[in-house]
């Protein structure tokens, strides 16, 4: 009897934990988020990919920190001048994505992800590269859609990929317009699951529109 008493309070004192536990981790995931997505292009990213390293490392089980993991290292290409350091960043962002596949979690926000880091591997020597990520990018999109078509990340990087396509190959600003009018109509509506998870993007879609011509 003395025994099961025992089990018994030691698994209410793990349930304990894990419920103390939750809502520091959430409150330390929310705060990061806010100022991954709210950190100007251009600034580093750096010091948050670290924090957020430090969390995926405690929390084994969870895709959220190696997903903003990834994020910070993509963003950091961006601002990266030298190619090979770019490639670098990048390799870093494929590990963390390589993790959350090892949860066997597939959800529309990963692949959004993928197709980001995809899109910024182009970016290294698009002239070279075009052929062998494009076809990475769609693949992504078109899993994401499949997940959930409403989500306007995916609306955002198809617009993108049209507004940086020339216009002699079927791209341009006038065809990518509505597209980033859709995707700041699905940013209007959209409501992210928690604190934790992405909203990034519309600004960019304002901002984007602001620069094609009425």
């Amino acid at each position: 009897m003395k025994r099961i008493l025992l089990i018994v309070s030691i698994l209410i004192l793990k349930v304990s934990v894990l419920l103390a536990q939750n809502p520091n981790y959430a409150k330390a995931m929310e705060g990061l988020v806010t100022e991954i997505q709210s950190t100007r292009f251009g600034t580093t990213l750096q010091p948050q990919a670290n924090k957020m390293e430090r969390i995926a490392a405690a929390e084994k089980v969870e895709w959220l920190p190696n997903y903003w993991v990834a994020y910070c290292y993509m963003m950091e290409s961006y601002v990266e001048k030298d190619d090979d350091k770019r490639d670098l960043l990048l390799d870093k962002a494929d590990v963390f994505v390589a993790n959350i596949e090892k949860m066997k979690v597939t959800n529309d926000e990963t692949e959004v992800l993928k197709a980001n880091i995809a899109n910024a591997r182009m970016a290294v020597s698009p002239s070279i590269r075009w052929m062998k990520y494009g076809s990475v990018v769609e693949k992504a999109l078109e899993n994401a859609k499949k997940i959930n078509p409403k989500n306007p990340r995916i609306t955002l990087l198809e617009a993108q990929g049209v507004f940086y396509t020339p216009e002699m190959f079927g791209g341009g600003k006038a065809k990518a317009k509505p597209v980033f009018e859709k995707a700041m109509q699905q940013f209007a509506t959209f409501k992210p699951v928690s604190g934790m998870h992405p909203t990034w993007g519309e600004a960019t879609a304002k901002w984007t529109l602001s620069k094609i011509a009425p």
